[in-house]
């Protein structure tokens, strides 16, 4: 007899939460790492959804905008946590402007001018987001899936777009593992 499709997923879930952390160092790059001791911890806001483009995309239109997609609300100014560099982390970041949909459950961020063509850029979205009532926003669930990789701030060399030692940098930026959030990597056609 099969098992209840419930039991399946729970099954899958807690397995790839488990392997996870795992998964992240050994397939992280030297500038986006996730650390080796983060813990997966069950989310108690909204839960991030989708990015697009998602991580290791490639040929991604110069003109196409970012969209950050919550499982509800998000708190007023979290808009301030998102950011896109030239190349890694440490390169130029990249002018955007970003508005949030009337229920803020969706934020969309389009760059002053367009993309240069064939280059890689870096989609940085702090770790410390909250939801409209406060609480912690929830990576686990889909982020190392689109691509996603922690930062660890370590790891990481010279400044944030910069301007900001990585150590400077505020509680919307990091998240409670440790982390200064996730980064997605794109390549523009």
């Amino acid at each position: 007899m099969l098992a209840p499709l419930s039991t399946v997923i729970r099954k899958v879930a807690k397995h790839a939460i488990l392997l996870s952390p795992f998964l992240l160092v050994a397939c992280g790059s030297d500038q986006l790492t996730g650390p080796s001791s983060v813990s997966v911890s069950p989310a108690t806001g909204a839960v991030f959804m989708s990015v697009s483009p998602q991580g290791s995309t490639s040929g991604v239109p110069a003109s196409t905008p970012i969209t950050f997609r919550f499982g509800g609300p998000m708190a007023s100014g979290m808009e301030q946590y998102f950011d896109m560099h030239l190349g890694g982390l440490d390169g130029p970041a990249v002018p955007m402007n970003c508005g949030w949909t009337a229920d803020r459950a969706v934020l969309t961020c389009s760059p002053t001018a367009p993309l240069t063509p064939r280059m890689t850029y870096t989609i940085h979205m702090g770790g410390g987001l909250r939801d409209a009532q406060g609480n912690p926003a929830g990576y686990d669930t889909h982020g190392a899936m689109m691509g996603g990789q922690w930062i660890q701030g370590g790891m990481m060399s010279g400044l944030h777009g910069g301007g900001m030692g990585w150590g400077m940098m505020g509680d919307g930026w990091r998240h409670a593992n440790g982390s200064y959030g996730m980064a997605f990597s794109f390549t523009t056609a």
